[in-house]
């Protein structure tokens, strides 16, 4: 038998690149967590020296790399479930895939997340001064995304991390601001970004499937509060949580989305399993040699910047309530209400609330003027 006639089938096998290419594709897997941590960061603090430009081979695998890579990890973090969100008002049920459009699925990366490799990948990023930023605006949903990843595979190097909190695609990343607030915390007014774009087309999705690692990752975080010795670190850290959490909830309650605004409710209702005291999230601070009980009372009530948002969603309950059959949002309401009672959302709410209260024990009620004259004012307001 004779081989049909055509163009000569390619030889199977690894595809060449250079050095340089080698080592971008590396990192590449490296901050998608497709390589060992451990020589992924040796080869961000080694540098290289950079070409004129990457071979049409090493761009195609570096495609493949990113899209392949981001579909899974939104895949793996909770686009496999079957779920159901808000689509065109009304809940939609089924995995990511079943359920949302391929168009509002696929991701398109820019340029700017090569010129980010290619600077990685160069420069000893610990030390470099070679500048490199992808400004606010210029991104897409999936560039967001993967300079998500890529800080979040960087964390455990101080340096790396001290390098990359100064540039804009990371300063101002949206995601970075949902799931770690507190690498933002200083002694200036919190100004988390805009979350109004994360509720509609792909950036919706990703957050639809990114609700157990939401909730996984601020779980983690308010567990480990009661560990925390330092009053500046959990002031700022508990004022940066209050502000994200304010202005996410704003944002999908603005955008009729509040399904994507689950995982709070999740969060404090795996946290707040039983009534919990002040205690448990303040009590690795010591007031021995501390200042004013005003700060002190700051710092505390700040360290409760997760159950505060209860009065928020129980807020969002008691609207839900209220809408009528014939209303436009009675099937977003009613998916509210259905996710509030898997919750046990008033049961939590009551705990949080127990929680905040227990914070202010010198506060009462103020009384009703009285014959003697006005009444006393709350010992707070005294102070």
């Amino acid at each position: 038998m004779t081989r049909p006639a055509g163009p000569t089938p390619a030889p199977d096998g690894p595809k060449a690149v250079s050095k340089f290419e080698y080592n971008l594709l590396c990192v590449l897997r490296f901050l998608l967590g497709h390589f060992p941590a451990d020589r992924g960061l040796q080869l961000l603090r080694a540098g290289a020296a950079r070409p004129p430009c990457l071979t049409a081979t090493a761009v195609d695998l570096a495609k493949d790399s990113l899209a392949k890579g981001c579909v899974l990890f939104l895949v793996r973090a909770g686009g496999w479930r079957d779920d159901r969100f808000l689509r065109d008002r009304q809940p939609a049920g089924g995995r990511a895939w079943d359920r949302v459009p391929l168009d509002e699925r696929a991701l398109a990366f820019s340029s700017h997340v090569v010129e980010f490799l290619l600077w990685a990948t160069a420069e000893r990023v610990h030390e470099t001064t070679a500048p490199w930023d992808a400004p606010a605006g210029e991104w897409g949903p999936a560039d967001e995304l993967f300079f998500w990843l890529a800080f979040d595979a960087c964390r455990a190097d101080g340096d790396l991390v001290a390098v990359l909190q100064r540039k804009a695609a990371f300063r101002q990343n949206r995601l970075l601001w949902l799931t770690a607030p507190a690498e933002f915390a200083d002694d200036e007014e919190p100004t988390p970004p805009d979350f109004a774009p994360w509720f509609a087309g792909t950036r919706a999705v990703m957050l639809e499937c990114l609700q157990p690692l939401l909730m996984t990752r601020w779980l983690r975080s308010e567990r480990a509060k009661g560990l925390v010795g330092d009053w500046r670190r959990m002031r700022q850290q508990g004022r940066a949580e209050a502000a994200a959490l304010a202005a996410f909830l704003a944002a999908a309650q603005a955008a009729g989305r509040t399904d994507l605004a689950r995982w709070v409710l999740q969060t404090n209702a795996a946290l707040l399993r039983a009534e919990l005291t002040p205690a448990f999230w303040t009590g690795g601070l010591s007031d021995v040699g501390q200042g004013r009980l005003a700060d002190r009372l700051e710092t505390r009530r700040a360290a409760l910047a997760v159950p505060r948002q209860m009065e928020t969603l129980a807020g969002w309950q008691a609207s839900a309530r209220a809408v009528g059959y014939f209303d436009d949002e009675y099937a977003a309401s009613q998916l509210w209400k259905q996710t509030w009672e898997a919750a046990d959302g008033d049961a939590v709410a009551a705990r949080a609330a127990a929680a905040v209260a227990a914070l202010d024990p010198l506060r009462v009620a103020p009384e009703a003027p009285t014959a003697d004259g006005p009444a006393v004012a709350p010992a707070e307001e005294r102070t």
